[in-house]
């Protein structure tokens, strides 16, 4: 059973990039929930303190007066602290994946929480029975999972699977006939993995009624900013597994539109159209792992390359991305004509709408009289984003942690074992008009549940925003804490291409 340990208060300090964001109402709900209930959970933090789970409770318990609370300690390293500490978000709340935080906060709203608590005694902080989880006892798996097998939800379990291949073993929460307050997919991952035993805290039914709705629904809201909000950034890396054996769809679209992008093959009939539909001096913005850019250098065609977070064996490299940054301004500054801009599945992975803008300004600031821009992104039409939907998902994504976000419609956060990923999925609609907000001629259409754009004509652009857009993509941000720094190289750059001064703009 893992040992649970009881720390003072002091000893613990809250993560600094912890995304969640208190409010009021939901402090105090914390602070009753702990007054009836007392700590059902440990806290959950590093070996030096640094707080992974329960940092509302912490802040509560202190304010309290208490003294002491439990933590389960874990030894978890480097930056895997901040996907571990986004799932915790989610890792006990026995939730679907449909389930958004909003869905959570209408249903904490209609459930009768002061009724609830109002037929519990308070309980007196640092008493034993502040800390019902220091009294966990070890329960057969087996029988307690055929009893709540009906309720098994695969997001959950997905959850409960993740923390457990990092060590991480929280009780369950159940009543006296075996019945499942909290921790179904802890509960599932475990029978799924074999275990015998499981670690439980028991309540009557009158405190399981209250733990229900307080374990379950209550949790805060993301807010990703400062430090969050950049871990986010170079969490857009492309996976090393996401290799590229043909071209993406970006790449296909102004030419054909195949049921299948394998059955496209560079030969040379193909590779002739191609050309006289994309030109033969290219630029691949956002480039990934640079599978595409080689295969058409392969057929003879100029390509540039630009991708600030190269990232080989899911490690973002500070140094490769510099290097790239200073090869494509060499070129820009060199005046060299793009016939064609790809931006292929680029905007699903950069996180904030207003960061999108910047990368839309900076292709548009690119482009000649005759440069066409094609760029694809999947869609909310797209098998990705049903998987993710659906609990009926297939074999990968039921191992994977995804889940929905109210920040932005239909965006996700997941892949939380190798970084924080959030990922948007467009409507239609929404992807025009951003796209109309820089260009002129806009074509966007649907293939196979990627959202397409074909533009020309980029629309005036003052100095002042484009300068703006330089000063934001040419000082990235990097895991080391370091920043990418070509600001000047960049202002130089598109200075010298436009024939304008954006170094004071």
């Amino acid at each position: 059973m893992p040992t649970i340990e009881l720390v003072p208060v002091s000893a613990l300090h809250p993560a600094p990039y912890n995304p969640r964001e208190a409010d009021t109402e939901r402090l105090e709900l914390v602070a009753l929930s702990l007054r009836k209930l007392g700590f059902l959970l440990p806290l959950v933090a590093t070996k030096d303190g640094e707080i992974l789970s329960g940092h509302q409770r912490h802040r509560m318990a202190a304010a309290m007066g208490a003294s002491r609370v439990p933590v389960l300690h874990a030894d978890i390293q480097g930056a895997k602290r901040r996907g571990l500490n986004i799932l915790f978000n989610r890792a006990t709340n026995d939730i679907s994946v449909q389930d958004t935080e909003q869905d959570m906060i209408t249903a904490l709203h209609d459930a009768d929480v002061e009724a609830l608590a109002a037929e519990l005694p308070d309980i007196p902080t640092d008493s034993p029975d502040f800390y019902p989880c220091m009294t966990a006892e070890l329960r057969e798996v087996r029988p307690l999972a055929q009893r709540n097998v009906h309720r098994f939800v695969r997001h959950a379990a997905n959850v409960g699977r993740m923390l457990a291949r990092l060590g991480v073993h929280l009780p369950i929460v159940i009543t006296p006939d075996g019945d499942v307050v909290n921790g179904i997919g802890r509960l599932e991952a475990a029978a799924r993995k074999g275990r015998h035993e499981i670690a439980v805290v028991t309540l009557d039914e009158r405190k399981a009624a209250l733990a229900r709705t307080m374990l379950n629904l209550l949790s805060m809201d993301f807010r990703f900013t400062g430090e969050s909000a950049d871990c986010l950034r170079y969490g857009a890396f492309r996976r090393s597994l996401l290799h590229r054996t043909c071209l993406g769809t970006a790449f296909i679209v102004p030419v054909c539109r195949p049921k299948r992008l394998s059955d496209v093959r560079l030969d040379e009939a193909f590779t002739a159209q191609w050309k006289s539909v994309c030109g033969t001096c290219v630029l691949d913005f956002g480039s990934g792992h640079g599978d595409e850019a080689r295969m058409l250098r392969g057929a003879g065609i100029t390509v540039t390359e630009f991708e600030p977070y190269p990232a080989p064996n899911n490690t973002v490299s500070r140094e490769q991305g510099r290097a790239s940054a200073i090869e494509f301004l060499a070129a820009v500054r060199s005046g060299i004509s793009f016939s064609t801009i790809f931006v292929s599945s680029v905007l699903n992975s950069v996180p904030f709408p207003e960061d999108r803008n910047h990368i839309l300004r900076i292709v548009a600031a690119l482009c000649g009289p005759d440069t066409l821009v094609s760029a694809a992104a999947r869609g909310i039409k797209s098998s990705a984003w049903a998987g993710i939907q659906s609990e009926a998902a297939s074999y990968r994504g039921s191992r994977a942690c995804y889940f929905p976000m109210k920040i932005e419609q239909g965006t996700t956060l997941g892949d939380l074992a190798v970084s924080p990923k959030l990922q948007k999925f467009f409507e239609e609609d929404e992807w025009k008009a951003l796209w109309e907000r820089h260009f002129g001629m806009v074509q966007t259409g649907l293939a196979g549940g990627m959202v397409t754009a074909r533009c020309r004509k980029p629309l005036f652009l003052h100095p002042r925003d484009l300068a703006e857009s330089l000063r934001f993509e040419f000082n990235l941000p990097y895991p080391d804490g370091k920043r990418m720094g070509l600001v000047r190289l960049a202002l130089d750059a598109f200075s010298k291409r436009l024939g304008l001064s954006l170094e004071d703009a």
